[in-house]
């Protein structure tokens, strides 16, 4: 391979940057090198785990506070909780956390992950991107209707833009002269003048009112808004600034991203439910895209995603296994062909190219925290004693309880996913020893998806488990109320 500062020189000479940060378009960005790094942001550990993609070596993690159940609780506790949402700005060398559960933006740089500022935003903070001029950090905080602007380098929200519905996640066009702001209570997408930093335009009907997560193509000729509650994803054409159609990708979406694969811009979702990533091929914005197939992934739940620059690659992360899975894009079909085990419960995951200099390694700072190394315990249970055919019947899918058992400080964490549960009915999972049935976690359905059906997205009970009880000897009961 090349140095890269002849991929550099190459690359400017042809009036490109070899800087320009994934998802690009080709010859724009530079090949995967020893200088770039990949990051998740880890919910459960509350870390930030650092990955070197050219060698695949998992180079440790950032602790953004204690792991989950630990201090945390302490009325005085002043750290971050709640890892989850990530950023960064252009130029590489400043990466951005958003802690949901503390409300907290915290700016790292990435020569040696470092913080560089620290700031408390507005309610539910989820996603967060860097403007074009490598310092301000525009927060979509869905807990209140504006975009909180925070000064990255010196920390504190310096400003705010109007945006109805609970603004998830803010993205940036590839000129960096307009924002798009998608929701969770309003089915559009705000268009904002960053100049101005008001909102000059909506873009109305998309799929659902609730949208986590989206992504705008490195062309910035569209946008893919996901929505977990309902398995859709809204094409939106951002040149005619309208909805081409929704895409019906599969319960539990998670977030969208591009790539540029034989020359052809291609769309990639994660959804959890099935454990893939789909495949789709848009040549047009103006036009729906075609679904090419799926990537099965190693793992349980796939959340976020992120290609390298020159986009050979994929990185996923598997929420549930704490894994990343590397994606051959020259492959035909594209395929995972290596796996790395990261923090807990990995949320986000950003490829930043050009992250570190030669005159540093990259590893500053890092430590082990939720690196255990050993998977996080699986397993979907069906609602016991209850014949399949009550279901099959009416054309409904029976309950399930996907559970998972990590472990954390002092306790495990088990954590439970209820998918197409009854209404007014309460569900147990329960360890069965012997003839005897030993009452772990009770929940109900949280969140209507409608026909009389909810889900629980996240059941928390903290427990000794491992040693104690056998994942295999799970079961799931219900009782009506």
């Amino acid at each position: 391979m090349l140095p890269r500062s002849i991929y550099t020189l190459l690359a400017l000479s042809l009036g490109a940057s070899a800087w320009d940060q994934a998802p690009a378009l080709p010859g724009k960005g530079a090949p995967i090198s020893s200088a770039d790094r990949i990051y998740t942001g880890d919910q459960s550990s509350n870390t930030i785990t650092v990955i070197q993609p050219s060698t695949g070596a998992v180079l440790g993690t950032i602790s953004l506070g204690d792991l989950r159940l630990g201090s945390n609780l302490n009325p005085q506790y002043v750290k971050a909780v709640g890892s989850h949402g990530l950023g960064f700005s252009p130029d590489g060398k400043l990466v951005v956390s958003l802690a949901v559960t503390s409300n907290t933006v915290t700016v790292l740089r990435t020569e040696d992950n470092s913080v560089v500022s620290q700031s408390s935003v507005d309610r539910n903070a989820h996603e967060a991107f860097f403007q074009h001029d490598n310092r301000h950090v525009w927060v979509g905080t869905r807990g209140v209707d504006r975009i909180d602007i925070v000064d990255g380098l010196l920390g504190g929200v310096v400003g705010y833009v109007e945006s109805w519905g609970g603004p998830s996640k803010v993205v940036f066009s590839p000129d960096g002269k307009t924002a798009y702001a998608n929701h969770i209570r309003s089915p559009s997408l705000s268009v904002i003048d960053v100049a101005q930093r008001r909102v000059v335009a909506n873009i109305t009907g998309l799929a659902d009112v609730f949208s986590s997560d989206m992504m705008i193509s490195p062309d910035g000729q569209r946008l893919w808004a996901a929505h977990k509650m309902v398995g859709k994803v809204s094409v939106i054409d951002l040149e005619a600034r309208r909805v081409v159609g929704a895409l019906d990708t599969g319960a539990e979406t998670n977030h969208a991203q591009f790539a540029v694969v034989n020359g052809t811009m291609h769309g990639f979702v994660t959804v959890a439910a099935t454990n893939e990533t789909k495949m789709y091929a848009q040549p047009r914005a103006s036009e729906m895209p075609v679904y090419l197939g799926a990537i099965a992934a190693s793992g349980v739940e796939p959340h976020g995603l992120w290609p390298s620059a020159d986009n050979t690659r994929l990185y996923v992360v598997n929420e549930h296994s704490d894994t990343v899975d590397f994606i051959d894009l020259t492959a035909s079909p594209p395929k995972v062909v290596k796996t790395v085990n990261v923090g807990q419960e990995g949320q986000a995951l950003i490829y930043v190219s050009g992250a570190v200099s030669a005159a540093s390694n990259g590893t500053q700072n890092l430590g082990k925290q939720g690196l255990f190394n050993k998977p996080a315990l699986n397993k979907l249970l069906t609602e016991a004693s209850v014949p399949s055919s009550k279901y099959t019947s009416n054309g409904s899918p029976p309950p399930t309880g996907l559970v998972t058992v990590r472990p954390e400080s002092g306790l495990d964490m088990l954590q439970v996913i209820g998918r197409n549960l009854r209404l007014n009915t309460t569900y147990t999972v329960s360890a069965k020893i012997a003839n005897s049935l030993i009452p772990l976690v009770d929940f109900n359905a949280t969140s209507p998806t409608g026909h009389g059906c909810g889900t629980a997205p996240q059941v928390l009970a903290f427990l000794k488990f491992i040693g104690v009880y056998d994942i295999d000897n799970l079961v799931m009961t219900s009782k009506g109320e």
